[in-house]
């Protein structure tokens, strides 16, 4: 004969973010409610099974707590799904289910003996690109500053004209 205790509460969530970028990796923990035994955790991303490579099982831990002299445990798991492979449309949204099970036989998988789940949704939203310059920058001066510049052009052109026309007469005048 086999002994379970069922789970007393479903498993919990923790989301790092609520709205995500469809760029983001989607960031969970899920913790079973205590039971016996150790409950098993599986992760669902919009009811499909996620790869169990993006998961982290983080094991079992006794809570200390006793169900007709059997010892409870919850068991701890998190998640690291990237968005970019669900090809999803901005401003959706996904559904992030943590499923925890205790099988019915110890030696086949068939049945549960219990099974408890918790779906949180999240929203994927539109990031919107930086907006690209439409001209290049321009430097505003002031009127003063405008007036000192043709100043010195000016200046600079006065001073060519004075150079070329003492340049003709002493070479006119060595003629």
């Amino acid at each position: 004969m086999s002994t379970k205790v069922r789970q007393k509460y479903r498993p919990k969530i923790k989301i790092k973010h609520k709205k995500l970028s469809s760029s983001n990796d989607l960031e969970a923990t899920c913790q079973s409610g205590p039971a016996y035994p150790a409950p098993h955790l599986t992760w669902l991303i919009n009811n499909v099974k996620v790869d169990e490579r993006l998961t982290i099982p983080h094991g079992t831990v006794n809570v200390h707590r006793h169900h007709h002299g059997m010892p409870l445990s919850v068991t701890n798991s998190s998640l690291r799904f990237p968005l970019t492979s669900l090809q999803l449309h901005p401003n959706q949204t996904v559904d992030i289910t943590c499923l925890s099970t205790i099988p019915s036989y110890p030696s086949t998988g068939e049945g549960f003996a219990d099974v408890q789940n918790h779906t949180v949704t999240v929203n994927v939203i539109r990031m919107e690109p930086a907006p690209v310059p439409t001209q290049l920058p321009v430097k505003i001066i002031s009127a003063e500053q405008n007036r000192s510049t043709y100043l010195k052009i000016g200046n600079y052109w006065v001073g060519i004209l004075l150079f070329n026309t003492i340049l003709n007469v002493v070479v006119n005048t060595r003629d």
